[in-house]
């Protein structure tokens, strides 16, 4: 019985380890057609309204975003440039396009682009995060089961109990510490950054479109963020969610 229950298990873990959430890219096959005949056609700012369109019903796919940046970088729009480039990353993983954020951050001298050393692994991790609740959580309820079944057979269940234990630690650690902190990239020039959530708050700085920062909290119309180590304060509209 033990073994069958752990093919079973087994069999479960791994069909939900392979199953990815579906992407986003179930579009209007008519809409998008009729952006990409604009850009071919080289009338971008018409297909770009198209992709906007598509974009804001939070449809999309990994071409479109890229041909969105393509677009907004040749109306030397940086901010939204690298805002498409960052969603593409998201979607693709592609390292092309890290290198091209990069290229567009040291050209303007842009913020929030460095990488440690642990970001792979981190990015790692966070894209993982799902698969590894789902095999922690399977897990524990295979070890909950043996547990049961040496009960049953009247033999000691301390240690299935005691791995119990640590992995249902591990576990809750995961799912409370595991969240990505949530990013952005300034949308344009002339971004005014306040010490407080309030225009009568003093500018800590003035800063242009393209800098990619953390955000930490919200109130009202007003985003908190991380700049320089320290806490300002930067209107809603002007920030674009790194949110798919």
């Amino acid at each position: 019985m033990q073994r069958w229950f752990l093919k079973i298990l087994t069999s479960i873990a791994l069909a939900l380890f392979l199953a990815t959430p579906a992407l986003k890219a179930q579009i209007s096959t008519h809409r998008l057609k009729q952006a990409d005949s604009l850009f071919t056609s080289k009338r971008y700012t018409q297909s770009l309204d198209f992709y906007r369109d598509i974009l804001g019903q939070h449809e999309y796919t990994p071409a479109m975003l890229l041909k969105m940046a393509y677009i907004e970088e040749g109306l030397q729009q940086t901010g939204p440039a690298l805002y498409y480039l960052s969603l593409y990353y998201q979607v693709t993983k592609e390292p092309e396009a890290l290198e091209k954020m990069d290229e567009l951050a040291a050209k303007y001298r842009l913020e929030g682009y460095a990488r440690a050393d642990s970001d792979w692994f981190l990015n790692l991790y966070y894209d993982q995060h799902f698969r590894i609740s789902i095999l922690t959580g399977a897990f524990l309820i295979f070890i909950l089961s043996i547990t049961a079944y040496t009960k049953r057979k009247k033999q000691p269940i301390v240690a299935p109990l005691v791995l119990f234990g640590l992995f249902t630690i591990v576990l809750l650690v995961h799912l409370n510490l595991g969240v990505e902190k949530s990013s952005a990239i300034v949308a344009q020039s002339q971004t005014y950054l306040m010490n407080g959530p309030s225009a009568g708050a003093s500018v800590v700085g003035v800063i242009d479109g393209g800098h990619k920062v953390t955000i930490v909290g919200k109130k009202d119309v007003w985003v908190e963020i991380e700049w320089h180590g320290s806490p300002a304060y930067i209107k809603e509209k002007d920030l674009l969610p790194l949110v798919l």
